[in-house]
């Protein structure tokens, strides 16, 4: 598949452990393989937590399963369940399964409810391994379930590390993708969004699509994840035109993107609509007001739906 195709985030994604870049403590826990049900987490994304799901699950027969956007009671049942209870035979011994939860955090209250008795049912067949950035949503009957391993740095030498590393990988990217940098620079554009491999590596990837062949400071602080929203909140588009892009893009990280709306979309503005600068103080009050909402409705994405509508009045204002 051509690079200028294949998403930066697929092409570079480590396929084994030993590429992966996380602390030591961490890839020594996951050097023991499935030994035991595993919960994945870190208060930021893109650490490498996905990713080490996939690695992790490479040798098994395994079933994925995004709770975001399909973390219902009904899924268990229907999915989870007959998942478990086929059984698998090799070499005439039953053969160790697994189920992937990615995004666990998104998940329904009556799925974790679910979930604790199927994963104690099926303990001897199947292994659960889970991500999250928020584990403080995940019910703590949940959480004793599984061993929970954060992939945040805990100490300064940890961090110094990883940075180290993100240096390394994405300086070979940047010399793969003839985009020319000095060492000041590509730490500064590293620090940017550290530790967010996945926001870092599709700034590259932007980068290398418009033709730029060398790092400039001025496009540093642009979260190219949530760029279609922002275009949409800037240029006030058709209400039909906002439910359609949202349900399907965004409905499965709420949190993720009202987050992006109340910091990096302020720089976004900054750097594409200076004529709206003074309008970022209503901007900012207004993220915050549908961040509170958020928890207090049953449908989030009517949330982030209304945030997105109100955004367009303010900024569009004739």
């Amino acid at each position: 598949m051509s690079i200028v195709t294949e998403l930066f985030t697929e092409k570079f994604r480590p396929k084994a452990l030993e590429t992966l870049i996380a602390p030591m403590r961490v890839k020594s826990e996951l050097s023991r393989g499935l030994v035991q049900n595993l919960l994945l987490y870190s208060n930021s994304p893109g650490t490498g937590k996905t990713t080490s799901l996939f690695i992790l699950s490479a040798p098994y027969t395994s079933l994925y399963i995004n709770a975001s956007s399909e973390g219902r009671i009904d899924l268990i049942r229907e999915r989870i369940t007959k998942f478990c209870s086929t059984i698998s035979l090799e070499g005439g011994s039953e053969k160790l399964k697994c189920v992937i939860l990615d995004e666990f955090d998104g998940a329904s209250t009556d799925f974790y409810l679910g979930i604790r008795a199927v994963m104690e049912k099926f303990a001897h067949v199947t292994r659960f391994i889970a991500s999250c950035n928020y584990i403080q949503k995940i019910p703590e009957p949940v959480q004793s379930r599984f061993n929970c391993i954060s992939y945040d740095p805990i100490n300064s030498d940890e961090e110094t590390y990883i940075f180290d590393e993100y240096v390394k990988r994405i300086g070979k990217i940047l010399t793969a993708t003839t985009i020319s940098y000095t060492p000041e620079l590509l730490n500064k554009f590293i620090k940017n969004d550290f530790p967010d491999m996945r926001a870092i590596l599709n700034k590259v990837q932007s980068f290398y699509l418009q033709g730029i062949h060398q790092l400039d400071e001025r496009n540093f602080n642009i979260n190219f994840d949530f760029e279609d929203l922002y275009k949409l909140c800037l240029t006030g588009n058709e209400p039909y035109e906002n439910y359609k892009l949202i349900t399907s893009e965004y409905a499965s990280k709420i949190d993720d993107t009202l987050m992006a709306l109340s910091y990096d979309f302020v720089e976004y503005i900054k750097v594409n609509a200076p004529n709206k600068i003074d309008l970022i103080p209503m901007v900012i009050i207004t993220v915050c007001e549908y961040q509170a909402q958020r928890l207090q409705v049953i449908d989030a994405s009517i949330t982030l739906l209304a945030c997105v509508y109100k955004l367009q009045q303010i900024l569009n204002k004739k």
